[in-house]
This record gives structure tokens, C-alpha cells and sequence, in this order.
């Protein structure tokens, strides 16, 4: 399910299409995001737990609340 988390990141780039980016939850209860968010950078999907489901034009800041989806989800 869908869940709202803090990100421990900041992803300053807005882009104009809704963004899925990769994550993994922390010991801290947050969010960190994987380094490398190109399309071609499969290790992402083994690193992380899920994704942030980022709106268009939409910048995160760390603190901030962002939906989270597991991966998890997907396998159901």
C-alpha cells in the first residue's frame, strides 16, 4: 500500500512528468534516496525497497512528507 514517509533526501530538480524515484527505507524511519535515478541503473531496483511517487513540478526537501510506495506492492 501507499504510505506517507519522510524524505531523508533532497531532490531539487522539478521535471515537468511525474517522477518515480528510488528509494529504501532507513534505520531512522525516512526515506534515502538511491544516488544514480538514470532509467538504464538497475542496481537501484536491488538497493531500494520502493519508490517516491513525485507529482510534476514538484521539488523535495529533506523532511518532507512524500508517498511511498514498496516494491512489494507490485508483486502482489
Amino acid at each position: 500500500k501507499r504510505q506517507r514517509m519522510t524524505a531523508h533526501f533532497d531532490w531539487p530538480r522539478a521535471d515537468k512528468r511525474r517522477e518515480f524515484l528510488r528509494v529504501r527505507r532507513n534505520a531512522e524511519g525516512g526515506l534515502d534516496l538511491f544516488p544514480n535515478q538514470s532509467s538504464g541503473v538497475l542496481t537501484s531496483a536491488v538497493w531500494g525497497d520502493g519508490v517516491v511517487d513525485n507529482p510534476a513540478g514538484q521539488v523535495i526537501r529533506h523532511g518532507d512528507g512524500v508517498m511511498f510506495i514498496g516494491f512489494s506492492e507490485w508483486m502482489a
